[in-house]
């Protein structure tokens, strides 16, 4: 049998089964919890406005912060590239010299 709680005494036979007084008291509970929870949140607005504009300026600080740390080490990245090529560039002058001057001294010695 169902308990007596807040006037509840008689459920019906179907739902007795189904539905506890407890169960009946955690929905209430809910129900005024979030009523409690939105009449709260009313007056906290200007707090929470606040807190989230400070959210947004930090997130638009962060983001500043990461495309100029991205930025540089995109221009590190591509002065190291550039300069690899100069070196690569600069060695195969160089052999093509030296091919040049193995050339020369076989064609005297021929």
């Amino acid at each position: 049998m169902a308990e007596c709680i807040l006037g509840l005494c008689k459920i019906p036979k179907i739902l007795e089964g189904c539905l506890s007084g407890s169960m009946i008291l955690y929905g209430i509970g809910t129900i005024v919890g979030l009523k409690l929870l939105t009449h709260l949140m009313r007056d906290m607005r200007p707090l929470l406005v606040t807190s989230t504009k400070e959210v947004v300026a930090f997130q638009h600080w962060l983001n500043t912060q990461i495309s100029s740390t991205k930025e540089f080490f995109e221009d590190v990245w591509a002065e190291a590239k550039h300069l690899y090529r100069q070196e690569v560039e600069k060695k195969i002058s160089i052999l093509q010299k030296q091919q040049e001057l193995l050339e020369r001294i076989r064609s005297q010695l021929v």
